[in-house]
């Protein structure tokens, strides 16, 4: 067990945060002291005082945290002392304070201690972003949770469950329309606008044809939208749920997006990852998703799934190309709490990390020669090698919701069991949080209390 002993602080989550890139819960053991300014304490081996300078910089005592990790482990994370989701939004703040490029590459590089590579990265988000994304001027997003799939994947932890039967998706609609109901008077009658949006999951797509159809239509007529004049997205993740008769019905209600997303395109990994179809019933749903009038697919892959090699893993992003996915999103493995692969295996995601970066590398390389620009980033905990997750796209077949996700700067209308709304606030830019609880048979047992927290997006 490592012991750092922080000094003059209290026990900051961002510190735990930076340990945790180089070392397991079990490893380390952050506690706080206050001494004064200069004092050194005689400890053991294993045992550390950090901050004895007493600074109020958190990043400095991150840096002090990460010089100390990369000595005992040897590892050298590629995001050098940035833990949090957005790096992006970050990136964004500290360019408005340089006067120049080079002034804001020296500060990323030297203050943040990012690799070269993850530079520019971002750097290429920063320019697609610059160039063909403009800021939301006040229009909101709207989202909407469908918590079921057909089975439940090993590395999943969202508020999602397999669905048991079309009864309880029924009962589990009932309480939902009655909150977009609701939602749509406040938001109508205050002239709420939305740019985006977005109906996912769970796998909304898990639903019957008459369900979806219901579902769309209370929810455009409620909100008085046009899916044909904003970015509509739906989750269509698995292809063992997609039928004609439901690509159809998405097309013809106007539809923009839609997602179709394999995570590998292996039978060996979709059997082990707990996917009940197979590689090839997901380029026939491909195939058959081309057949109508959608602007764009989207698709994601994960890297570093089991015992693929990075062979594996580019055969898998060939193929999405080659079906004519426009918009693909290469994330990497992340065990997270909750999930059947964290209760199994708690430590897969500190293993064979360098696997994984290459995976990572050739992705970026490979869809840059294809055409395709990296638009988005993010990172969550326990990813391997304390990687990122990257939306990649055509030229123009980005998504909108996706980039407002991280940047923080819009309003969005969450409903359903699992929907986390939040409230922009221009003037702080800060947003506030409106949760609806995770479980779908709590939120039917307790819809009228999620009626009422809806008022909160205009208090």
């Amino acid at each position: 067990m490592y012991r750092f002993y922080i000094n003059s602080t209290i026990n900051d989550k961002h510190y735990g945060d930076m340990l945790r890139v180089f070392f397991s819960e079990e490893e380390f053991e952050v506690l706080t002291l206050d001494y004064p300014k200069g004092t050194t304490l005689p400890l053991g081996p294993d045992s550390f005082f950090v901050n004895s300078d007493k600074s109020e910089d958190r990043n400095d005592i991150k840096t002090e945290l990460y010089h100390l990790g990369r000595s005992i482990t040897g590892f050298t994370p590629e995001w050098g002392i940035l833990t949090g989701v957005r790096p992006l939004k970050l990136a964004y703040e500290i360019r408005e304070s340089c006067r120049t490029h080079d002034e804001f590459m020296s500060l990323m590089k030297n203050r943040f201690l990012l690799s070269d590579a993850k530079l520019n990265l971002i750097c290429e988000i920063m320019d697609y972003q610059d160039r063909f994304i403009d800021e939301p001027d006040g229009k909101s997003a709207l989202y909407v949770h469908i918590p079921f799939c057909p089975t439940k994947c090993t590395y999943c932890s969202f508020a999602s469950e397999e669905l048991c039967s079309a009864s309880e998706a029924d009962r589990y609609l009932d309480s939902l329309i009655k909150e977009i109901d609701y939602c749509a008077k406040l938001t109508v009658n205050r002239a709420v606008t939305f740019e985006s949006a977005y109906i996912g999951g769970g796998t909304p797509s898990v639903l019957s044809t008459s369900q979806l159809e219901l579902l769309l239509d209370r929810l455009t007529e409620a909100f008085a939208i046009d899916p044909a004049s904003i970015e509509f997205t739906i989750e269509a993740g698995r292809p063992d749920t997609i039928t004609s008769n439901k690509l159809r019905c998405l097309s013809k209600r106007g539809i923009s997006r839609i997602s179709i997303n394999p995570q590998s395109m292996h039978d060996r990994t979709l059997e082990h990852i707990g996917r009940a179809h197979t590689a090839a019933q997901i380029e026939d749903t491909f195939r058959l998703a081309k057949e109508y009038d959608f602007n764009c697919i989207n698709a994601d892959l994960i890297a570093g799934l089991y015992d693929e090699t990075p062979e594996d893993f580019n055969y898998s992003l060939q193929r999405l190309v080659e079906l004519g996915a426009e918009n693909i999103t290469v994330h990497t493995l992340s065990v997270k709490r909750g999930s059947k692969l964290r209760e199994s295996d708690p430590d897969f995601y500190r293993r064979d990390t360098g696997r994984v970066d290459k995976m990572l590398k050739d992705a970026h390389d490979y869809l840059l020669s294809k055409g395709y620009h990296p638009y988005y980033i993010y990172r969550q905990k326990h990813q391997m090698g304390a990687l990122e997750n990257v939306g990649y796209c055509l030229e123009g077949k980005h998504s909108l919701y996706n980039v407002r996700i991280m940047e923080e700067k819009q309003t969005i209308f969450a409903l359903g069991a699992g929907g986390i709304g939040k409230v922009y606030d221009p003037v702080s830019n800060s947003l506030s949080r409106i949760p609806n609880v995770g479980n779908y048979r709590v939120y039917i047992d307790r819809i009228d209390e999620m009626l009422e927290r809806k008022n909160k997006y205009f208090i």
